[in-house]
């Protein structure tokens, strides 16, 4: 019984990893000669994305360093 279930985990897990690109720079070149790539050029314009982008990265790494933190100092028995 576990090798049929081991065997199905692992048949699906392939079928996943199948799904990637060999590389994911080959979808960026694909989008760069895109109709979509020039519509978001004319909305970062008004919009900056690549500044919310970089703020949501800089913010969700801190929370995660706080967490991270605070589940060492929880280990450590400094804060309950």
């Amino acid at each position: 019984m576990w090798d049929v279930l081991s065997d199905a985990l692992v048949s699906f897990a392939v079928g996943v990893v199948e799904l990637f690109p060999t590389s994911p720079f080959v979808i960026l070149d694909d989008m760069a000669s895109s109709e979509f790539y020039e519509w978001l050029q004319m909305v970062n314009w008004f919009i900056p994305i690549n500044t919310f982008v970089g703020i949501l990265e800089t913010w969700l790494s801190c929370v995660a360093v706080y967490y991270v933190y605070q589940i060492v100092f929880r280990w450590v028995k400094v804060i309950e």
